[in-house]
């Protein structure tokens, strides 16, 4: 059970000196049983402190090597880059080179085949095949010699030309697949340093929430050692006072006898219910003492009973705070309030004004016998919210 500083100011505000013997004895056994409780839950707070303190520094650890991961490749892709570009300028020679060569070939081709023309028609020239002059004869002969040699000349610098044609088309072939090979690595580099930087950001937001955990467990560890201080001395402010004084006994109450009856102490929508439940963001358990109704900013907050105003004032995690006791142990309690209308040792009728909700409109509402608190839903008719 999670004890609240509610908890405590009950228990201070209950009138010691009107109870008797025997319940002095019961309420002391169970004050110090809440001891024990309070005292068992600052070492379970502190455990659980001191694991969120570890969890931290492995969340922390990770973080520091997605970093170094992230430094590294980014490292890597600045040489790809680098090495791209190289690559990217290689290309360009070679395809500078490859044109120049596809010109070559090109110009080396064209000489051939004017040669081969030449030759053909010289072969076969009309004046060939009808000279009978011995001399025309000879010239002619020399003239096809020298075109075959010529013809043979420019077929090697043709195939010399097309050699180099192909070596420069190889080349580039090269060149282009060590770009895309690279490039590969690079994109392979660039989703790596993404995912590892996603990761990172989600190990920080982790460990974001575990120092808000942190923070929030600390808070709560030290509200837990206030309270077992306040309690140890209510307990020894109890033993004192074991004795009520003679003649005094406890007036009856009839509020008992109104259970599932008492009128809604606000118009409004219960947000937050009574019982155990879990923060949806810490995943810290947590025990509601009571409901919170969600009303309208000034609307109007009421007894839920006759009664006598045993505390106003401010508590921390309430704002403006109002107790009312009912006789024979029973309290109600308002929260969230402002404009508090009535002052300590005033006596009320059901229905009288108390305060008015404050600009948040979340009215926090508790019943309690003793410390004990009860669910307001089976006291309260809250159809009639």
């Amino acid at each position: 059970m999670r004890v609240t500083t509610l908890t405590v100011l009950l228990a201070v505000c209950i009138p010691v000196g009107l109870l008797s013997a025997k319940d002095q004895k019961e309420k002391i056994f169970d004050q110090r049983k809440e001891l024990q409780q309070i005292q068992e839950e600052v070492e379970q707070g502190q455990k659980r402190l001191d694991s969120l303190k570890r969890e931290e520094t492995g969340v922390q650890k990770n973080v520091s090597e997605y970093d170094q991961k992230i430094v590294s490749n980014r490292k890597v892709i600045q040489r790809l880059n680098k090495k791209l570009n190289a690559i990217k300028k290689d290309i360009g020679a070679a395809t500078e080179q490859l044109t120049q060569s596809r010109d070559d070939y090109q110009q080396t081709r064209r000489r051939f085949l004017a040669g081969v023309h030449r030759f053909y028609l010289v072969a076969h020239s009309p004046t060939a095949a009808t000279s009978e002059a011995p001399n025309q004869e000879v010239e002619l002969n020399r003239r096809v010699v020298y075109l075959t040699a010529l013809a043979d000349f420019e077929a090697g610098h043709v195939a010399a030309a097309s050699a180099y044609l192909n070596e420069s088309i190889e080349q580039l072939d090269d060149f282009s697949g060590e770009k895309s090979r690279v490039a590969g690595l690079k994109k392979k580099k660039e989703t790596a340093t993404a995912l590892d930087k996603s990761r990172k950001e989600r190990q920080q937001k982790k460990l974001q929430a575990l120092r808000r955990r942190k923070t929030e467990e600390a808070d709560h560890l030290l509200m837990l050692q206030q309270a077992a201080e306040e309690m140890e001395g209510i307990i020894a402010r109890l033993e004192q006072q074991r004795q009520p004084p003679p003649g005094q006994t406890l007036p009856p109450s009839v509020f008992a006898s109104m259970k599932g009856q008492l009128p809604p102490p606000v118009r409004g929508k219960i947000i937050e219910t009574f019982g155990s439940k879990v923060h949806p963001i810490t995943h810290l358990k947590s025990f509601s003492p009571g409901v919170t109704i969600k009303a309208a900013a000034g609307r109007k907050v009421t007894a839920v009973g006759a009664g006598t105003v045993a505390y106003v004032g401010d508590l921390r995690g309430y704002g403006k705070f109002v107790i009312l006791d009912h006789g024979d142990r029973y309290y109600s309690t308002y929260a969230g309030l402002d404009r508090v209308a009535v002052t300590v040792g005033r006596y009320v009728h059901a229905g009288d004004q108390v305060a008015v909700a404050a600009s948040e409109g979340r009215v926090k509402f508790e019943l309690r016998e003793g410390r004990q608190p009860l669910d307001p839903v089976k006291w309260i008719r809250f159809d009639a919210l």
